[in-house]
């Protein structure tokens, strides 16, 4: 498959590549092909022209200032379990495995700060900060495989984003290599700075579309003294969301407050052998003080009750907490792995969290006006919902009937001043959301995107919507190939 220039691949490019990275380091083995050409989603596969696992950044230099100047399409690769498409390489062209840059360069537990390389995973890295009663909190739901790199690349967060916050808000530093080859740091040691524009923040969610991350500083949290689990069982999913309101307005701060839906909770004990109570459920996590705990829980079982809750359980043994996360973390891989017939997409929006309550009841609605069966789970302390979608494979009306559900859904949390994702980034499936979202200032991003990579060759093909109305078509905007 040719690059959105119809510049393919040829033998001397192959040749070049081989004498930056040597033979073993690049492969165009089918084989290594396909297992880069998909990630977690629902996204069909494609297959990049070649695979390279570079060494160090003065090799991810040269590829890309080579890859510029040929203008060859260059997609970085993590652990693979993001969720929109985001690492496909719909246009072919060079995938550059960065998984195998997994070591912890270094921790500073007087200053509660790492420096890590991107491919480092998520709980491996825990394990390590562990012994320094450190760590680092946003708790992807992907935790045994997400990558530090991936998930600053898609500005991800997870489970402790309501007490502790998102991705972005602990990245100190920045390496990054640019599509000229020109390697540079952004941001410093510091916890705070007014110096100059957040050059972090704008690579933090740019799905790797303006440069290579090739080595993160973060900044860490010590480890609670306590922590208390709870799970809160109710009548109707409304039951939940109230609870959810209220405890926010209260100015309680849980950890974690996890919204499961009975259908959820069902696919859960099937695919786990669990026997949790299949009902509308609560899941929330103190951190803190053992006093402080104790007041909190105790706080946020009063507000639980006053709203119909059915049975309030405290766990405080590390095992059983440890079960009760497994059943929400699985939550999508129970509904994947338990409708292999079905084409499962997943949705990620986020509302304000006082529309929270009529927002889940919204979604509720329109599934049952377009005909499609959906699952519901989320980061409720946040406003975030992940509305599980399927469509029985090969159905072509099922298909049609989810994808209008999906785009419904989506407008609607823009409409009340919400987001199209929370925390799986744009990638493929939130193309043609962005113009309603973002109106006039999408077009700054392009600028921005033009301006850094001004040949389109970094994960060509994300974030933007063709342009239309003749328009010149920007390479990283052309539509998807067929």
């Amino acid at each position: 498959m040719s690059n959105p220039r119809g510049v393919k691949l040829n033998e001397t490019d192959i040749t070049f590549l081989k004498s930056i990275v040597g033979e073993k380091a690049i492969s165009t083995r089918g084989a290594d092909l396909d297992a880069h050409a998909s990630d977690e989603s629902a996204h069909p596969p494609h297959r990049p022209e070649v695979v390279v696992w570079p060494q160090d950044v003065e090799q991810i230099s040269e590829i890309l200032r080579y890859a510029n100047h040929r203008r060859i399409p260059v997609t970085a690769r993590g652990g693979g379990s993001s969720l929109e498409g985001n690492p496909i390489p719909i246009f072919g062209g060079v995938v550059l495995a960065m998984y195998h840059w997994n070591k912890v360069l270094e921790i500073v537990p007087e200053d509660l700060r790492v420096r890590v390389q991107p491919g480092v995973v998520y709980q491996t890295l825990n394990e390590q900060l562990r012994p320094y009663s450190l760590f680092f909190p946003p708790a992807p739901g992907s935790a045994e495989v997400a990558t530090i790199g991936g998930m600053v690349a898609n500005g991800s967060s997870g489970m402790h984003s309501v007490k502790y916050g998102v991705t972005g808000d602990y990245v100190l530093r920045l390496q990054i290599v640019l599509p000229t080859g020109k390697i540079i740091t952004v941001g410093s040691n510091a916890v705070k700075s007014a110096s100059g524009y957040n050059l972090v923040r704008l690579f933090v969610g740019s799905e790797g579309t303006l440069g290579i991350i090739t080595e993160i500083t973060l900044r860490l949290r010590g480890l609670p003294e306590k922590i208390v689990a709870a799970v809160g069982r109710f009548a109707t999913v409304r039951q939940v969301t109230n609870t959810v309101s209220e405890i926010i307005r209260y100015g309680l701060l849980p950890a974690a407050m996890e919204l499961l839906d009975p259908v959820i909770i069902r696919t859960i004990n099937s695919y786990l052998q669990m026997n949790l109570d299949e009902v509308p459920t609560l899941f929330l996590e103190f951190h803190g003080t053992a006093g402080g705990v104790a007041e909190e829980t105790e706080l946020a079982r009063e507000i639980c009750m006053d709203n119909g809750c059915v049975s309030f359980i405290r766990a405080e043994d590390p095992e059983e907490r440890a079960r009760l996360w497994k059943a929400r973390s699985e939550a999508h891989n129970a509904v994947k792995f338990s409708n292999v017939n079905f084409r499962v997409e997943i949705g990620d929006i986020v509302v304000p969290i006082s529309r929270y309550p009529e927002a889940v009841d919204h979604i509720y609605q329109l599934a049952q006006q377009h005909n499609v069966q959906i699952a519901t789970f989320g980061h409720a302390g946040d406003g975030n919902l992940h509305v599980e979608i399927l469509a029985q494979k090969g159905n072509i009306e099922e298909r049609a009937q989810v994808d209008a559900f999906n785009a419904a859904m989506v407008r609607y949390a823009i409409q009340l001043g919400g987001t199209a994702t929370g925390e799986h980034g744009v990638g493929i499936g939130k193309r043609e959301f962005m113009p309603l979202e973002h109106g006039p200032s999408l077009e700054l991003m392009r600028d921005i995107k033009r301006l850094i990579d001004p040949n389109g060759i970094l994960n060509p093909g994300k974030i933007f919507p063709p342009l239309v109305n003749g328009e010149q078509i920007y390479q990283a905007d052309i539509a998807l190939p067929d």
